[in-house]
């Protein structure tokens, strides 16, 4: 284990794959085939893993007023916390294709529900593999889990909070995940509109991790952070295109252990689901 219980490392899993108390989920997913994930876990996944699908299992219901990933419903994603044998004192392991986009996702929302114990997979499917680990198409025995959340556990920001806040020229600190091109408006090949929310600040999630998709060191994630004046911000909040890889930077504020930023769910896609809202690109 590293940093904290965030991350482990493949031969930390091997080494506990057999034991009841951990729960392990499979996350890959494509934002250009969402049915890539599902194919490729039933095409091989690690040993005991179930399966979670971004879309369907890790977002709520899409609304005209809504971003691409809404928050899930805290019944229902309770209830597949359970059905995926989730317990109060399980030890979740969370891992997709290589740099944890989707993997943080999850990891963020069982820490919402109150739920502590959960790591990802340093490096994800790729490491695994690397370390010629194996996989297997067999789904696991599942015992049911008796997952409760705990609601209020982690902060997030809405956009009628922001928005009040431009209005008012009140001071907030806000950094988004996406890509600099996409940042800057020079580039958007997902969402409609292109820009980023005035005031914010760019830390791209890529910046934290090495080309092997695994985290940088400690020391280099808190100085990417210290060079934009992020320390121990009392107050900080974190988005992206649809609250995804925001979480991401939620998991490297941690490994630095620097105070938790509260998710901006909605995000850009959100954002720009009223035109009347400042935009600046």
């Amino acid at each position: 284990m590293l940093d904290n219980n965030v991350l482990i490392t493949p031969s930390s899993l091997v080494d506990c794959i057999n034991n009841n108390n951990y729960v392990i989920i499979d996350t890959r997913f494509s934002l250009i085939d969402p049915c890539q994930g599902q194919n490729s876990y039933n095409q091989g996944h690690i040993p005991n893993a179930v399966y979670a699908h971004l879309d369907n299992d890790l977002a709520g219901k899409i609304t005209p007023l809504t971003g691409r990933h809404p928050l899930p419903d805290i019944n229902e994603i309770s209830a597949l916390f359970r059905m995926w044998g989730i317990s109060k004192e399980s030890h979740v392991i969370v891992y997709d294709d290589s740099n944890s986009a989707i993997a943080a996702r999850l990891w963020w929302l069982l820490r919402w529900l109150g739920h502590k114990r959960v790591s990802v997979l340093d490096g994800g499917m790729k490491a695994w593999l690397s370390s010629d680990f194996t996989l297997t198409q067999l789904l696991p025995v599942i015992t049911e889990g008796d997952f409760e959340a705990s609601t209020n556990t982690l902060t997030t920001w809405s956009t009628e909070m922001i928005e009040q806040w431009l209005l008012n020229k009140t001071r907030f600190l806000l950094v988004d995940a996406r890509d600099k091109d996409r940042f800057s408006g020079t580039s958007e090949p997902i969402d409609k509109i292109a820009g980023h929310i005035s005031n914010a600040i760019n830390i791209p999630f890529m910046d934290f991790v090495n080309p092997d998709g695994s985290w940088k060191e400690q020391s280099i994630v808190k100085k990417i952070f210290a060079n934009k004046n992020i320390t121990n911000c009392q107050d900080w909040g974190v988005m992206c295109g649809s609250g995804v890889t925001a979480c991401h930077l939620s998991i490297s504020a941690v490994i630095a252990g620097i105070t938790e930023p509260a998710l901006y769910p909605g995000s850009w896609s959100e954002w720009i689901t009223d035109n009347r809202r400042v935009l600046y690109a």
